[in-house]
């Protein structure tokens, strides 16, 4: 039963989310406004151009170089619905998806405090998930001449269908931990009531297809990361010789039967793509040496990560049994291992060397940890154990996510925006 004293302060933290989730809002749009307005080509150009010229005459044609047109529609639903302008409907676009993305990893952060800690996660909860929204590799100047090209982050200002697709990727990964819960006979994270636990499946299905159709490239993480992630679980339970593995088995099933039409569109999609809709002739996916396509343009590999997860990479350190222990922590590590050996040996060869397409896939692995690592940060933010090394955990923390901030601002400068 929910207190007065906690009402309360769920209000304050749900009133500092609504207030962050407006700044955001108006950050984006402005920035967006002047991305498209730039002579300057950015990857959104041709966003706008494809979704400006979507008719059911051109929609084969478009649909096969670009299988996945979440972005694409709801900006067509802008411009049809509120008779606007094609490049603010292309900005209001991008600012709802970022708003969703804050949401979900606001919602996501603050249950995650409240199961795992020790008590409320107060706004805390509001303002790591507002920081996230910002937040971009540590930017040294000398170190490398490509600004963010050779250090990676979550947040991908200049491409619209990355920022799309993040907030339904989420969705899939919280779903994903409450349904392994619920088979391992726990207490779920994320949906509270019984009934809405009866419909995990259907909720994990629909997320999974809505990030394929927002951008593939979240299940070409997610989904081999679940695989290893069970398989693991399976073998397991097989050593135990005790039967448990037909509960692992079911489970698997369940879950895969779950994950067919993302699966099926992904297939059919792109078999359409690359047999009919590739301009790209000289193009094709080939494994190559490890991390080849991130040499083009990090004279460091090690430096570049470390600059691009200082702030995951410190919390992990810090507490190494957490995300080790806990579901949400296995399946973000697994995930971003994952995308990383992805990305290690996977790539488009010929023109598209240097798109460093299958970075996408680390990328989305690195949300999941950077959201489980700010959740952590929340819990000793409010813990209240006397300890002097939590103290610098977290003083830490907070001075890195800081920094990743900082970063990200230098990056979009905000500032010319919300004034």
């Amino acid at each position: 039963m929910e207190t007065g004293a906690e009402r309360n302060q769920n209000r304050v933290k749900y009133a500092a989310a609504a207030v962050l989730g407006a700044v955001l809002f108006v950050i984006m749009y402005k920035y967006t406004l002047n991305e498209i307005k730039s002579d300057t080509y950015v990857d959104i150009h041709d966003h706008i151009w494809q979704a400006e010229h979507l008719t059911f005459e051109t929609l084969k044609k478009i649909w096969l170089e670009r299988p996945y047109l979440l972005w694409h529609l709801t900006v067509k639903a802008c411009a049809w619905i509120l008779v606007m302008p094609w490049e603010e409907a292309g900005a209001l676009a991008n600012s709802l998806f970022s708003v969703l993305n804050f949401l979900v990893s606001f919602f996501l952060i603050d249950r995650i405090a409240q199961r795992r800690g020790k008590s409320s996660s107060g706004v805390a909860a509001a303002a790591v998930s507002a920081m996230l929204s910002f937040a971009m590799p540590m930017y040294v100047r000398w170190f490398n001449p490509y600004h963010y090209e050779g250090q990676y982050g979550i947040n991908a200002f200049f491409n619209p269908t990355h920022i799309a697709v993040k907030p339904f990727g989420l969705l899939s990964f919280l779903f994903a931990v409450d349904l392994i819960l619920v088979y391992r006979g726990k207490e779920t994270l994320f949906c509270r009531g019984e009934k809405s636990r009866k419909y995990l499946y259907l909720f994990f299905g629909a997320a999974l297809f809505v990030s394929v159709f927002a951008k593939p490239t979240f299940l070409f993480m997610l989904l081999p990361a679940g695989v290893v992630y069970l398989c693991a679980d399976l073998v397991a339970a097989l050593r135990k010789k005790d039967g448990s593995w037909k509960k692992t088995w079911g489970f698997l099933w369940r879950i895969g039967c779950a994950s067919i039409p993302a699966v099926i569109y992904l297939l059919f999609s792109y078999a359409a793509f690359y047999m009919w809709g590739s301009n790209h002739s000289d193009s094709s996916v080939a494994v190559y040496p490890i991390f080849t396509a991130w040499s083009i343009f990090s004279p460091n590999i090690f430096k570049s990560w470390v600059l691009s997860m200082a702030f995951p990479l410190w919390m992990l350190a810090a507490g190494p049994r957490y995300f080790v222990k806990n579901v949400e922590g296995q399946l973000a590590l697994t995930g971003y291992l994952v995308g990383t050996l992805e990305y290690a040996f996977l790539v488009e060869t010929g023109s598209k060397l240097e798109y460093c397409s299958f970075a996408w896939e680390m990328t989305s692995g690195m949300l999941l940890v950077w959201v489980v690592a700010a959740a952590r940060l929340v819990m000793l933010t409010y813990d209240t154990e006397k300890s002097t090394w939590r103290d610098i955990v977290v003083l830490v923390g907070w001075g890195l996510l800081m920094i990743h901030l900082f970063s990200g601002t230098y990056y979009i400068n905000p500032f010319n925006y919300i004034i």
